[in-house]
């Protein structure tokens, strides 16, 4: 019996993590888990799954009416003293880095879904992993695909890593539209469901920046050996071009089950995990990724040739201008303009230690609130 502890609860990632575990009763026990705010959903998701243990993280507090699970308000502790085979960050935004950290520090393997530890951790976070003798393994369905075709094919039979875009819901709109969009509209994402800072980043394609950046420290491939591809229906998750031509592709439904289960059972699953897929009047469709109407996409690319703390600066600036976004301060257009110009300076030193990395994101926030 494996034992897993699931950090964000209350989260889509978390959700769907329930949902798939409610499938392998016989082979995960969740002992832990965490959230941020939503306190009584947290709880309530607990007592329905018989989890012991609950950290609050924010500053929400717990009623009294829950007595058989304990509170905690330090995760560190919690993932010190309760300790998982696995624990799934599911956190959303950069808070997730620490907690990657942390994970790693008590000794479980990392089931990632918070693709900011990587952007922002970089080499740390495998540096730390191979010190704490740790694995990390991918949530992202782009990344989960990956890893398994590169099993598949061998690494050094890899020639490209191809991530696929759905292009998100205004993928088709006129660009002299785009000033009109309004938060709302932005975090109704046409595919997944997901919360509203990560739908926007989807629609801007600012997290398939993320992915690119991810996929560079995870797989190890240069900017020159990683391409994006749209492809709206979000069947194929992501395909690797071997040194022989050929390309294979992951496909499934989009549906996070799959690559939550994936990591969580690492290294096999023995039975199936949500719906098959059905190929019957089944279209798809590619095309070619316009980088004016999704400058975030090249910017990201900039930023594995540039590395330093440029990946650290696309993920933080683009966090305050979503956030600005959200608030009616800025327009839509205008999210990239915030993290082109901040990106524009030099970030060319290199982070050392988490304290750096997280002196450096507090700096682009001083400077974006300046």
């Amino acid at each position: 019996m494996r034992t897993v502890t699931i950090l964000g609860i209350t989260g889509s990632i978390g959700r769907t993590a329930l949902r798939g575990i409610s499938e392998f009763k016989d082979r995960i026990r969740i002992i832990a888990a965490s959230c941020n705010s939503r306190t009584e959903e947290a709880l309530s998701l607990c007592t329905e799954f018989g989890i012991p243990n609950l950290c609050i993280t924010g500053n929400a507090k717990a009623s009294d009416s829950h007595k058989n699970i304990r509170i905690w308000t330090s995760l560190s502790e919690m993932l010190n003293e309760v300790k998982a085979d696995m624990v799934l960050n599911g956190i959303a935004g950069s808070p997730g880095l620490e907690a990657s950290f942390q994970v790693m520090e008590a000794g479980s393997d990392l089931a990632l879904a918070n693709k900011e530890s990587v952007v922002m951790g970089g080499n740390l976070l495998f540096d730390k992993a191979r010190s704490c003798d740790v694995r990390i393994i991918p949530v992202d369905s782009e990344h989960s695909a990956i890893d398994e075709l590169i099993l598949d094919c061998g690494r050094k039979n890899v020639e490209k890593l191809v991530i696929t875009a759905s292009g998100g819901p205004f993928r088709n709109r006129p660009l002299e539209e785009l000033d009109e969009i309004t938060p709302e509209v932005a975090a109704n994402h046409p595919t997944w469901s997901m919360g509203p800072k990560i739908s926007i980043d989807s629609s801007t394609l600012a997290n398939k920046g993320l992915e690119v950046i991810e996929a560079h420290y995870l797989f190890g491939f240069d900017a020159d050996h990683i391409e994006v591809v749209i492809h709206p229906q979000s069947i194929v998750h992501s395909m690797v071009r071997t040194r022989s031509g050929q390309v294979y592709a992951q496909m499934s439904p989009p549906d996070m089950v799959f690559p939550i289960m994936r990591a969580l059972l690492w290294p096999e699953i023995d039975r199936q995990v949500g719906k098959s897929l059905d190929f019957t009047n089944l279209d798809l469709t590619f095309r070619a990724l316009d980088p004016v109407r999704f400058p975030f996409v090249p910017d990201a690319f900039e930023c594995v040739r540039l590395e330093g703390s440029y990946p650290i600066v696309y993920n933080t600036a683009n966090e305050v201008a979503v956030d600005r976004f959200r608030k009616g301060m800025i327009r839509y257009t205008q999210i990239h303009d915030m993290v082109r110009k901040t990106l524009d300076k030099d970030w060319s030193y290199s982070p050392s230690s988490l304290q750096d990395i997280l002196d450096i994101q507090a700096r682009v926030f001083s400077m974006m609130e300046g």
